[in-house]
């Protein structure tokens, strides 16, 4: 689930590692192939003898079944990446996507069923027949899947950990402690504070791009402060090396200008102006 990026200090290039997409991936295709195998080599609940007495038998019954849990998974997968991309999930907020997830599926072969089997059964019984089909077969992926990306996840931090630290480099992480954006102080402009969220903007390849991470200003403030950016205002730190001039205006408001085109002034508290024009 992390995002990780990584800025080289000499060409301010950005790096994705560990790319979101290959995880949800995973779970689009292990959950159906895991099921499918599992379901002709054991039998589980009967499965065999419950889609047998469908029309067309139990093998085209039960490849169908498997293409409309691919189907649900990857639509669910799809939204799931978009939605990590702005929030960060609680372990109880994830677990409850799993269970939605594989409810979805459940319905969606359920509705297939009721058409299969052409019998009495509502479409509520044949619901949870299927519910128990899907929950109890695939707890062993998503238990299987989430060990070994917890185990990975341990082996990256230990790695991380007992790295030779590049102290040139400035390193965000969030509110969990996870690394989240390593970068040059020189690529920095501004780190600004968004409700929860601290965002980072930098030069990438002569553009201006932005980072967000969930945590405190305060949680940064150390590190920031020991390459050299300043705080200049209670949500703002500036990079002095980008600051061209400080001006004030007719209401006697402070702005720090950049040396980037098109970007906002920064504003620029009087707490911190002497410490800010000290670095210029």
């Amino acid at each position: 689930m992390n995002r990780r990026f990584e800025i080289n200090p000499r060409t301010g290039f950005m790096f994705v590692l560990g790319p979101n997409i290959l995880t949800q991936l995973t779970y689009v295709i292990v959950l159906p192939v895991f099921f499918i195998i599992y379901c002709v080599v054991y039998n589980p609940f009967n499965i065999q003898e419950y889609y047998d007495s469908a029309q067309k038998g139990f093998g085209f019954n039960i490849i169908m079944v498997t293409c409309i849990m691919l189907a649900t998974i990857a639509i669910t997968r799809t939204a799931f990446s978009l939605i990590i991309r702005k929030f960060e999930l609680s372990r109880f907020q994830y677990l409850s996507w799993c269970l939605f997830e594989v409810f979805a599926a459940s319905a969606f072969i359920a509705l297939y069923t009721v058409l299969m089997r052409q019998s009495q059964d509502s479409f509520l019984t044949v619901l949870e027949t299927c519910m128990t089909f899907c929950y109890m077969i695939l707890i062993h992926p998503y238990v299987f899947i989430y060990m070994l990306r917890t185990i990975l996840s341990k082996n990256e931090e230990i790695t991380e950990r007992d790295a030779p630290k590049d102290n040139s480099l400035v390193r965000f992480y969030d509110e969990h402690k996870r690394l989240k954006l390593t970068i040059a102080p020189s690529s920095i402009l501004y780190v600004r504070s968004e409700l929860n969220y601290v965002v980072v903007y930098y030069i990438d390849a002569g553009k201006v791009k932005e980072f967000q991470i969930r945590c405190s200003m305060k949680s940064i403030e150390d590190s920031v402060d020991k390459h050299c950016l300043c705080r200049c205002q209670r949500s703002y730190f500036v990079n002095p090396d980008h600051v061209t001039v400080l001006r004030k205006d007719k209401e006697g408001f402070i702005y720090a200008e950049l040396n980037i085109p098109d970007l906002p002034p920064i504003p620029v508290g009087k707490t911190y102006f002497n410490s800010l024009s000290a670095e210029l």
